[in-house]
């Protein structure tokens, strides 16, 4: 039986091995100039492969944790072990090859795809696939050539890119079997194009709205201003235009000249709307009053107007830009004043009014931003929205509408959290959907 896998990602590579462990005949179509492009610089080049811990997907959450029950997490470590990639569990139960290094993963991968003769066809896009009576006809453009595992990861010198190289010729190709699992629309510069919704819609497959997820938030900059670079611990809350929460999320915020990101912010771009707006509680940064995980945001706490008096009462000849010193950075404490209504910096603290002391405790407990999008798929990690799950059987990933026809990864309508979850779904599906064949 040959099997033809369209995309050369982690959902892929990983049915490429469980296919040929099959006995198999494995082809890897891959668009770019090298597969596991992307995995090569997830997390920081560090590679954060699984999460131990409970499960966050969001679209089709249902359908999310029946995949991992067939390939649950001691299945997919046993699958890395095998790999000889020895993990290390960090916090909030990130995985991570031991060498802390993605290099590390794509070798192993490579490797072990070599040993079982997974062919990757590079610089090949995949532009439409009919069913026939014995199996699929698979329509492409080929930019590449044929190479083999222990090759396909090596530095291309340019890369290969079908759709505009004039020298590219189309091949018809055939296979029993096929499994689409070219990702999604997000970080198109690491190879995912969007191109897999248009190769299942034309089988009957429906796709719901899709949107970027885990990036950046935009806001108005003059807001933000003198902020870039700064990182802070806080509570944030995404709320639409009528005040109604639409999700909320606790970590790191870093600051850019427009924009939010740090985990916490990109956890939150799969929800934002028009009119939305962020609501920065910055009492976790300072352990002061209610720190509590989870605690709602945007609530006044008299504890932390008793800090900010007691720091008041002690610099009391100091100017105001000093207040919060030793809190916070000096940017985030001008930008914090700023907020509080405090504009003449210099005047001495004693000659505040006692409201300027209420509203920077009020500025502390919960800065409001307004929300204008999203850096957009160009700079988004993943892609929220999909193929819909439902239309494939979780425990073999094949369509429900055709025999033969499989889908795996980011293609699907579900996404996850940072920290490994989304990764965890592409392994885990690519796998379920490699070994179906046998």
């Amino acid at each position: 039986m040959t099997t033809a896998i369209i995309g050369g990602g982690a959902a892929g590579v990983a049915a490429a091995l469980a296919a040929a462990q099959q006995g198999q005949q494995v082809l890897v179509l891959e668009r770019g100039a090298k597969p596991l492009k992307k995995l090569g610089v997830t997390g920081n080049g560090r590679a954060n492969v699984l999460n131990s811990g409970s499960p966050a997907y969001y679209g089709d959450t249902a359908f999310a944790q029946a995949v991992l029950r067939h390939m649950d997490y001691p299945a997919l470590v046993t699958f890395f072990q095998h790999l000889g990639v020895p993990l290390r569990t960090e916090i909030e139960g990130r995985v991570y090859p031991a060498a802390l290094l993605a290099s590390v993963v794509v070798d192993a991968l490579l490797l072990r795809a070599q040993q079982l003769g997974v062919i990757f066809q590079c610089g090949t896009k995949v532009e439409r696939i009919q069913k026939t009576a014995d199996g699929f006809a698979i329509h492409a453009m080929r930019a590449g050539v044929t190479v083999p595992a222990e090759q396909s990861g090596k530095r291309a010198k340019k890369e290969t890119n079908p759709a505009t190289d004039a020298a590219a010729k189309p091949v018809l190709l055939h296979a029993q079997r096929v499994i689409i699992a070219c990702g999604g629309a997000a970080a198109p510069a690491h190879g995912t194009d969007g191109s897999g919704y248009a190769l299942l819609t034309a089988f009957g497959h429906t796709c719901t709205p899709l949107k970027p997820a885990l990036c950046a938030l935009l806001t108005d900059k003059r807001r933000i201003a003198g902020l870039s670079g700064q990182r802070v611990r806080a509570r944030l809350t995404l709320s639409a235009g009528n005040g109604q929460r639409l999700h909320a999320t606790e970590g790191e915020a870093l600051f850019g000249d427009d924009a939010i990101s740090g985990i916490a912010a990109m956890q939150l771009a799969r929800f934002v709307a028009d009119g939305a707006r962020l609501t920065l509680d910055l009492r976790p940064a300072v352990c002061w009053g209610n720190d509590t995980p989870g605690a709602a945001a945007d609530v006044p706490d008299s504890s932390v107007l008793s800090q900010v008096a007691a720091l008041a009462a002690m610099r009391g000849q100091c100017s105001a830009a000093t207040l919060l010193t030793g809190a916070f950075t000096t940017p985030v404490a001008r930008f914090l004043c700023r907020e509080a209504g405090i504009p003449a910096l210099a005047a001495p603290i004693h000659t505040l009014p006692k409201t300027a002391l209420a509203n920077l405790a009020d500025a502390v407990c919960g800065v409001r931003l307004p929300i204008t999008g999203t850096r957009g798929f160009t700079h988004a990690q993943v892609t929220a929205g999909g193929i819909t799950a439902a239309e494939f059987d979780p425990a073999t990933l094949e369509s429900k509408l055709c025999k033969g026809l499989y889908a795996a990864g980011e293609v699907l309508d579900v996404d996850g959290d940072c920290g490994g979850f989304n990764l965890m779904f592409a392994f885990a599906s690519g796998l379920l959907a490699g070994r179906a064949g046998r």
